[in-house]
C-alpha cells in the first residue's frame, strides 16, 4: 500500500487497531497515520479566509483540483484520492441576520483511485474533518457541557450516552436560509458515504471507510465514525466510550503530542477512545525549544504540521532518538507557522496566496480582488447512513484530539 509496508490492509486499517505503525521499539511504519493526516483540510489552508471575498468560508479549489493545488499529487505520492463531496457547517450559535452567509467548509468525502485501490487491496472511502478556524467555532469548543445524543444514537436504557454540546451543535445543526448548510454536516456526510458504499458494494468491491481529523475535527471524526457504524478533544462520556470500544467494525488511532494541552481538555468528565500513539516535540532537533517562547512553543505543539513531522520522525515514546529518514520536508513546519529553528533559514508562514488574491487589470493597471471559486451547494439528496452488510472495518486516525464524554454523573 506504499510506505514500504507489506502488511495486509485489514491489519493496517482495522483488525489490529492500527497497532505497529510506530511501536515503542520504533519498528513499524508511520506512513498510514501521516498520509491520512496530510489530507486533513486544516493542514492545507484550503478555506478562503478573506472576509472581503464573497467566497469567504468556502473551499479555495474545485473538488477535482484540490489535491493537485495543495501539492499532494507529486510523482512520489502513490496515495491518491478523488473528492466526491464537500460538506459544510453553520458557525453561528444564533444567526440574527439570516440574509448573511453562515457556512464554513469543514471537510470532504473522497475515494481512492482505481490504481490506488488495486495497490491497497480495497476501495478506501475517506472522510476528512478540519480543525477550528472560525472564532465562533472556538466558542463551540468551549461549550463543553454534556448533552444526550438520542438524535444520533438509539436510546439505550443501559447506557446514557452524552457528548460535548458544542460539537453536537456543529455536527447536527442546519440552516434553511443557506443552501450550503440546508442539511447538517452529519446528514451531508452520511448521505455521501451511503452513496459510495452502495456504489462499490453494488460492484462487489471490497472497501473500507477511513475518518480522519485534527483538533475539533478529531472530535467530529470520532462522533462521525461511531455514527456511521451504528445507524476524540474527548467527544463523550463513559457510555459513549463503551459503545465505541465495543464496536467490532470500528478501530481508532489517536495521536497525541506530550506537550500539547488540547488533548487533555476538558480535564474531567470526559473519556478518550481508541489506541493512543504518543509523540513528543521535545525530541525533534528541528522544532523551536520550549524555552524560546513558552506560549509559542505550546501553540506549535498543537499545529497539525508539527504532528505530521513528529509521526514521521518518532522512534517510539520510549526512545530519545528522532529520525525523519527523508520522510518529511522540514520546510513544511513553517508553512503556516513559525515552528522551525532559525538556523534552517526558512521563511515563516510561507504558504500564502499570491498578492493575497489581488490581481492587476492589464488595461489600466488597477488592482482588484480576484473572483473567488464558488462551489455549488451540496446536492439535495439527503438520506440515512449506510446499512450494507459488506461494511468493512472503519479506521479512525485522530491527529491530536480533545476529549469527549462523562461517566453519566
Amino acid at each position: 500500500m506504499g510506505g514500504n509496508s507489506s502488511r495486509p490492509w485489514t491489519e493496517l486499517s482495522g483488525e489490529t487497531i492500527l497497532e505497529g505503525h510506530v511501536g515503542s521499539s520504533g519498528r513499524g511504519s508511520p506512513y498510514v497515520p501521516r498520509t491520512y493526516g496530510e489530507r486533513v483540510p486544516s493542514h492545507l489552508r484550503r478555506v478562503q479566509h478573506q472576509e472581503e471575498s464573497e467566497g469567504y468560508g468556502l473551499p479555495r479549489f474545485p473538488m477535482d483540483k484540490l489535491f493537485q493545488e495543495v501539492g499532494l499529487e507529486t510523482t512520489n505520492n502513490a496515495f491518491r484520492y478523488e473528492v466526491t463531496r464537500y460538506f459544510y457547517v453553520p458557525t453561528k450559535v444564533l444567526n440574527l441576520l439570516p440574509w448573511e452567509p453562515d457556512r464554513s467548509w469543514v471537510g470532504y468525502v473522497a475515494v481512492s483511485t482505481d490504481e490506488v485501490t488495486a495497490n491497497l487491496g480495497r476501495r478506501d472511502i475517506l472522510v476528512a474533518w478540519r480543525g477550528t478556524t472560525e472564532p465562533l467555532e472556538a466558542l463551540s469548543d468551549l461549550y463543553d457541557n454534556l448533552v444526550q445524543a438520542t438524535d444520533i444514537f438509539p436510546r439505550d436504557e443501559d447506557k446514557d450516552i452524552r457528548i460535548h454540546a458544542g460539537w453536537h451543535i456543529l455536527y447536527t445543526k442546519s440552516d434553511s436560509f443557506d443552501p450550503y448548510v440546508k442539511h447538517s454536516a452529519r446528514n451531508q456526510v452520511l448521505t455521501e458515504v451511503r452513496k459510495q458504499v452502495d456504489l462499490y458494494a453494488g460492484k462487489d468491491e471490497t472497501f473500507s471507510i477511513t475518518v480522519v481529523g485534527h483538533s475539533m475535527g478529531a472530535a467530529l471524526a470520532t462522533l462521525n465514525a461511531l455514527d456511521i457504524v451504528t445507524n476524540n478533544p474527548k467527544v463523550g462520556n463513559e457510555s459513549f466510550q463503551e459503545v465505541f470500544s465495543s464496536s467490532e467494525k470500528l478501530r481508532a488511532l489517536r495521536v497525541v503530542n506530550a506537550i500539547d494541552i488540547v488533548p487533555f481538555i476538558p480535564p474531567v468528565r470526559y473519556y478518550h477512545v481508541g489506541q493512543q500513539l504518543m509523540v513528543d516535540s521535545r525530541k525533534s532537533p528541528y522544532l523551536k525549544s520550549l524555552t524560546s517562547s513558552f506560549g509559542g512553543a505550546i501553540e506549535i505543539g498543537h499545529q497539525l504540521e508539527t504532528y505530521l513531522h513528529l509521526v514521521a520522525g518518532t522512534q517510539g515514546i520510549d526512545s530519545s532518538h528522532f529520525d525523519l529518514k527523508n520522510r518529511r520536508d522540514i520546510s513544511l513546519l513553517n508553512k503556516n507557522y513559525d515552528a522551525l529553528k532559525a538556523k534552517y533559514k526558512i521563511p515563516v508562514n510561507w504558504w500564502v496566496a499570491k498578492n493575497k488574491n489581488m490581481v492587476q487589470n492589464g488595461n489600466d493597471g488597477s488592482w482588484s480582488l480576484a473572483a473567488p471559486y464558488i462551489p455549488p451547494p451540496p446536492e439535495d439528496d439527503q438520506g440515512s447512513s449506510p446499512k450494507s452488510d459488506k461494511l468493512m472495518p472503519i479506521s479512525c486516525c485522530f491527529v491530536t484530539q480533545q476529549q469527549q464524554q462523562n461517566n453519566g454523573s
